[in-house]
């Protein structure tokens, strides 16, 4: 498993795609690794905004697991969650020329199966890509 922390800073997502090339490049045909790119970019950034509020001193922290039948991407925040029921549809015409709110619709486009739940500490993202 490979595993980073950052702290809750939107330039930190710069750190985002190098972590993941470096763990799941060699795995991945270029549709797949683009859309994990694109997915996990999204939760990350979800965590930092949303999830710690931009709050340098919480961390978001990003695990990739590789399996014989998947990849498993985990992205946990410290904050104190979302209600997924209770998001607004992105595609709903009052929201289409809305700045923000597509991370969770974009994610569970690009994935294979995604969950998001709260934790003891925070909220947790996870997104499956099956080989």
């Amino acid at each position: 498993m490979e595993v980073l922390t950052l702290p809750s800073d939107t330039r930190n997502l710069s750190k985002v795609e190098p972590f993941l090339a470096s763990a799941v490049r060699h795995v991945l045909d270029d549709g797949k690794y683009y859309n994990a790119v694109i997915a996990l970019t999204e939760a990350v950034n979800n965590a930092i905004v949303h999830g710690n509020k931009r709050d340098a001193s919480k961390e978001v922290y990003i695990s990739v697991l590789i399996t014989q039948t998947e990849i498993v991407l985990t992205v946990r925040d410290q904050g104190s969650g979302f209600d997924l029921d209770n998001l607004p549809d992105p595609l709903h015409p009052d929201n289409l020329l809305r700045d923000g709110g597509r991370g969770v619709f974009l994610i569970r486009q690009l994935v294979d199966a995604s969950d998001f739940e709260r934790t003891a500490d925070g909220m947790q993202t996870t997104m499956r890509l099956f080989l």
